[in-house]
């Protein structure tokens, strides 16, 4: 990406004469797609509902009873959906070298989200009080998941939509500016300093605009509860 920006940037410079614009360029074809179509919301869907099968084939090993949680983890690490395989493999060698409980602390800071630490908290409650009805809440967490993932899902279709009227205003701006280049010299008078310095405040609004729509239309994060106190320990 960092090479593509580069080039558009060097391409644009010379077919321009415009070193600000040429930097602009760059920079947008660099921050463009991650600004316009950020991968963490599809980053998190996808973990969460890899999270909601793992859960409910956890639910299915201990409703089996064979062994406890810490032997269900273990068995559950070998048909772990692919997107979390490697956490959940990890924390089984964690659970088998330091403890149930701080390897379940571990799983949830390495995947530092809201649900996770909801389902980390009923384990070690499990963990540390015993008792019956784990299944039931490992069953209804995994329905909550992918309830969220479908509701999720129809949210990003919303926030996509201005992201792709900004796609649209910015093509139909970079044409026109295209068009005036080369067929006639109303633009002549940006390649002098003053003129660059006006595409260069021209470039900052549209930075603004793109961070603006890029910050009104970001997921919501889930938030954590199970976080190291610094002073007062873990909780």
């Amino acid at each position: 990406m960092a090479a593509a920006a580069l080039g558009a940037g060097v391409v644009a410079w010379t077919a321009t004469g415009w070193p600000v614009g040429g930097i602009a360029v760059a920079a947008g074809v660099y921050a463009g797609p991650k600004l316009l179509h950020p991968s963490g919301a599809r980053q998190v869907m996808q973990r969460r509902e890899a999270l909601a099968e793992w859960i409910q084939r956890l639910a299915g090993l201990l409703a089996a009873g064979t062994g406890g949680i810490e032997d269900a983890i273990g068995r559950s690490a070998r048909t772990a959906p692919a997107a979390l395989a490697d956490r959940v493999s990890t924390l089984a060698f964690r659970i088998r070298s330091m403890g149930a409980e701080p390897a379940l602390r571990a799983f949830a800071d390495d995947l530092a989200d809201g649900e996770v630490d909801a389902l980390v908290a009923s384990l070690i409650l499990r963990v540390r009080d015993g008792g019956a009805g784990l299944v039931e809440v490992l069953q209804a967490r995994a329905v909550t998941l992918r309830q969220q993932v479908q509701a999720e899902l129809g949210l990003e279709a919303e926030r996509q939509r201005p992201r792709t009227q900004m796609v649209i205003i910015m093509g139909v701006v970079a044409v026109t500016v295209v068009g005036l280049l080369a067929g006639s010299r109303l633009l002549d008078s940006y390649r002098d300093l003053e003129g660059q310095l006006w595409v260069g405040v021209v470039a900052v609004i549209w930075a603004a605009a793109f961070a603006l729509a890029y910050w009104l239309t970001r997921p919501a994060c889930s938030s954590r509860f199970l976080i190291d106190d610094r002073a007062g320990g873990r909780r």
